[in-house]
């Protein structure tokens, strides 16, 4: 797959016993991570790669759609989806 290749979105969670997710990862690429940035302390996490761009979003607690808007606003789709 190449590295700069959007996959659309992937998510991973992980739960505790009582069926509550305890974290989500939203996966928007396959470049590696080298640098991850705090976006709201011990909630939101941002992997990004190399050269800048936005890797994934580590979701740690409820975050506002707010927030999420800040790390994608620059990513918003040019063109509509193929079926």
């Amino acid at each position: 797959m190449p590295k700069d290749r959007l996959i659309g979105f992937e998510i991973s969670t992980s739960g505790r016993r009582d069926g509550t997710i305890e974290a989500a990862y939203i996966q928007l690429s396959c470049q590696k991570v080298v640098r991850t940035q705090e976006v709201k302390e011990d909630v939101l996490l941002a992997d990004y790669s190399a050269d800048g761009k936005l890797v994934g979003i580590e979701i740690l607690a409820p975050v506002s759609i707010a927030d999420l808007q800040k790390l994608v606003k620059d990513r918003a789709r040019k063109k509509p989806f193929r079926k």
